[in-house]
């Protein structure tokens, strides 16, 4: 059996009890960005997935889950490795999860302590086909620089999971994604006053920020009622 082709239902029921959140649409996402790439030649046109293909994409699981590698990062190393060499982020110390956020943490990050991938799916419930959608959308990215997540990609998870649940379509928080933005643009032009000095005021930046948000709730529920 271990030489024998497997159909993508085989493969998730095989790898499920080591990643219970697998699904068939991140089987699809990883063989279209080239992670894996199981025949596809068969009369019936399904997928038929060889160990070789079961274990490359094990590879690339692990390697997101454990090493919290972004997809470019595990697509160098499979090159590597198809090239006979070894990879050089392998032996790289893994990236550990915060357990407790610390009040260092908290002032270099500007909130509280970043944390991992599957800390983000843990405390929003979301699963990871539709964080991997979110992901590709833009409206859920690591901070700049680092491959851990701020509280707002929690707030925003739980937000894309509870509009999920009533329908909505992940692609339409594009919406809510290009007002957030039109708004982040009208606080830069209020602050842009203290550019040239030491920076505003950590009060005067919490005020803006409340108003507008107050305004947005305001003018939402106007639209609404």
């Amino acid at each position: 059996m271990s030489g024998a082709a497997r159909t993508i239902g085989v493969v998730l029921e095989m790898i499920r009890p080591e990643f219970p959140d697998i699904s068939v649409s991140k089987l699809r996402y990883l063989e279209t960005e080239g992670l894996i790439s199981p025949d596809r030649q068969q009369p019936s046109g399904y997928r038929r997935f060889s160990q070789t293909d079961v274990d490359r994409l094990l590879y690339v699981l692990r390697a997101q889950r454990d090493r919290y590698l972004p997809l470019k990062v595990i697509r160098e190393e499979l090159e590597a490795i198809d090239r006979g060499e070894e990879p050089s982020t392998v032996s790289a110390p893994p990236v550990e999860e915060p357990a407790e956020p610390k009040p260092q943490t908290q002032r270099r990050a500007g909130g509280p302590g970043l944390m991992a991938r599957r800390q983000v799916m843990a405390e929003s419930g979301l699963g990871e086909a539709a964080l991997i959608q979110l992901e590709r959308l833009r409206i859920i990215q690591p901070r700049r620089g680092s491959q851990l997540y701020g509280p707002e990609a929690v707030a925003l998870a739980q937000a894309a999971k509870k509009l999920g649940d009533y329908g909505v379509d992940l692609r339409q928080m594009r919406v809510l994604q290009q007002a957030a933005a039109m708004e982040a643009a009208l606080v830069e032009q209020v602050l842009d006053q203290y550019r040239r000095r030491p920076g505003p005021p950590p009060e005067v930046v919490r005020d803006l920020y409340r108003a507008v948000l107050q305004a947005h709730a305001a003018l939402l529920h106007g639209q609404i009622h």
